[in-house]
């Protein structure tokens, strides 16, 4: 009867969800291979890393209480390869709404004013009662992971708040004194820096963990990372570069997911469909993944509204004899 009541007065998945966020989240244990298969719904070609990171997540998620965060993950290779969906995902899939990611762009965060901007303005001071970018969200809602996307782009001063933040789980916000606890968050620096060296050494190692340990070191020599901030990083995952079927699967992905904002199922791609966007995503790939996005939506967009118009639910696209693009309803 309870249940009855339940949906017919109130929307009961929404109850569900605030009851887990009360009791934890809503992964109080994690399946590695149930993770693992959702996260490749969103990644593609990079296996070796989402392996991985599930069985760590799952170790580490297990523990009844913390001194430091989750994990913390430096996610390094070229553009468009996958680091930030991974993030989206993994935030999705932890605590129940990507929402929970806290995405900062380090390069906006290139000035000396940028710790201030992450960890508040000192009492005193115009602003002071606003906090920072960083440590007032965490205070609000410690659950999260937190991207700090191209890291090596930051001020050299926003390294010194990685050694509390990653160390011991803990930032003190200036203006309001709050402790911002970072031990309910898995934290992940992304970097596209030394691309090419870091390339030049996964043809050269075999050995994956050899390989790692190699693009530490390098890392540490060439002054991108200080050794400090390398030691307090549980993992570090070198993305490959995409080619060929997975470019291929990804550019559907994206499809589908253009055709899904409009409401449409999509049923079925030409094959001359897809490898027009394989070659635009080529063209694209220094602006990153999310370039392909736009061109997916702009070139897609118009005939997606069309179709919606005439009231269609499914659609497939293919081209016309001209070499037009061409969407049909089902």
């Amino acid at each position: 009867m309870s249940d009855s009541i339940l949906d017919r007065l109130t929307d009961k998945s929404a109850l569900l969800k605030l009851l887990e966020a009360q009791s934890g989240g809503p992964r109080a244990r994690l399946a590695p291979d149930q993770m693992a298969a959702k996260l490749r719904e969103r990644v593609r070609g990079q296996d070796h890393v989402i392996d991985d990171v599930s069985q760590l997540l799952m170790i580490e998620w297990a523990k009844e209480k913390r001194k430091r965060p989750i994990a913390n993950l430096l996610f390094l290779g070229p553009t468009g390869t996958g680091k930030t969906e991974l993030a989206k995902a993994m935030a999705e899939y932890l605590y129940g709404d990507e929402k929970s990611l806290l995405y900062l762009e380090c390069p906006s965060f290139s000035g000396p004013e940028a710790k201030t901007h992450l960890i508040g303005t000192p009492v005193g001071y115009v602003g002071s009662g606003q906090g920072g970018k960083l440590t007032r969200p965490v205070i609000n809602n410690p659950k999260r992971v937190i991207l700090f996307d191209e890291v090596e782009k930051a001020y050299s001063g926003v390294f010194d708040l990685f050694l509390p933040m990653m160390g011991d789980g803990r930032l003190t916000e200036q203006g309001s004194g709050e402790v911002a606890d970072f031990t309910q968050s898995v934290i992940i620096l992304t970097s596209n820096a030394e691309a090419q060296a870091i390339g030049q050494i996964q043809e050269q190692v075999e050995d994956y963990h050899e390989m790692v340990n190699a693009v530490k070191s390098h890392l540490a020599s060439s002054g991108v990372f200080r050794p400090e901030i390398i030691g307090r990083i549980d993992r570090v995952y070198v993305f490959k570069p995409l080619e060929g079927i997975v470019i291929a699967e990804i550019a559907v992905m994206k499809m589908i997911s253009a055709a899904k904002e409009y409401g449409l199922e999509l049923q079925h791609v030409d094959p001359q469909v897809i490898f027009d966007a394989m070659v635009a995503g080529a063209k694209l790939a220094k602006f990153g993944i999310r370039e392909l996005d736009r061109e997916i939506s702009a070139v897609l967009g118009p005939s997606f509204v069309a179709a919606k118009q005439q009231g269609a639910k499914r659609v497939r696209i293919g081209q016309a004899p001209n070499g037009d693009l061409q969407v049909e309803l089902v």
